[in-house]
């Protein structure tokens, strides 16, 4: 049953807001009902559009309206955000490129006409791509830390156990690397251990490369998260979460991870500080 039937049997009051519609585009994950909620507390009437039935069912109880999209299905997102009156988006959660590559045979027209103007389908370029093309649609495309700020960490541990001196010092040689490796558009996240260089993140994400550091380490390790200089926050913005620590387990208690203060989203806090807590796992904001 979805929001507008809830309205019309009764069953649940949704209260609308101030008449503002806010398309969200939702990935996967716990953030898009997060900054559904968030919208929906200053005044939006949020029109959801999920690339999965599950993420449709979380984001549905704060939305006036809530659809499934395939990845790929512009045309039909364009169609439903113009029949609801949107003229803001904002793009949300995890929305795996290798999703979207397996699924190119189910491309619209209106996808395969827009990718195709792309000079390559680095993640920058796919973004600034779609939001050139919203704006061409007279959409507004709105910053994540519009509706998020209060879940963005100051610097500061996040934990109880600080990075021992050694580890900081893994923690100031992963930025230089995750820096670089950000401008160049590979990714995010890098895996250290005694000033080396254990795993890269690339296409494959967060998770699978601190799963691959911890392997070749035996042991905790440092892992780094940064965001590029030039990162455009209305997409895609560093984020980290029960999985990424999940990731970091090692056959013994340790391993810091290092994210940028201001720049990265952190979701649960408390749960995340616990848990990392009970695994002997120092999180800091540098």
């Amino acid at each position: 049953m979805n929001s507008t039937t809830l309205q019309q049997t009764g069953q649940a009051q949704y209260t609308p807001g101030t008449g503002r519609r806010l398309g969200l585009i939702a990935g996967t994950g716990k953030l898009p009902a997060i900054l559904a909620a968030s919208a929906r507390e200053k005044g939006y009437d949020v029109i959801g559009l999920s690339l999965t039935a599950e993420g449709r069912d979380l984001i549905e109880p704060h939305c006036f309206k809530a659809f499934e999209i395939a990845p790929g299905q512009i045309g039909r997102s364009l169609k439903l955000l113009r029949n609801e009156d949107v003229n803001e988006l904002v793009f949300i959660g995890k929305m795996p490129k290798l999703d979207l590559l397996r699924q190119v045979s189910k491309l619209d027209w209106t996808a395969v006409r827009e990718l195709s103007r792309l000079p390559n389908l680095n993640d920058d370029t796919i973004q600034r791509g779609m939001a050139d093309f919203a704006a061409r649609q007279g959409m507004r495309v709105l910053t994540q830390t519009e509706f998020l700020r209060h879940i963005f960490p100051e610097v500061g541990v996040i934990t109880r156990r600080e990075p021992t001196a050694d580890e900081y010092a893994d923690i100031e040689y992963g930025v230089k690397i995750a820096k670089n490796i950000a401008r160049l558009d590979i990714g995010q996240t890098v895996v250290v251990k005694d000033r080396m260089i254990l795993a890269v993140e690339a296409i494959e994400g967060t998770d699978e490369a601190i799963k691959r550091g911890v392997a070749l380490a035996r042991g905790p390790v440092v892992v780094v998260k940064v965001a590029r200089s030039d990162h455009d926050m209305r997409f895609d913005v560093p984020t980290v979460g029960m999985n990424t620590l999940e990731s970091m387990i090692a056959p013994n208690p340790g391993g810091v991870l290092a994210i940028g203060a201001g720049e990265t989203m952190v979701v649960e806090q408390e749960e995340l500080a616990a848990f990392a807590d009970s695994h002997g796992i120092s999180i800091v904001a540098i």
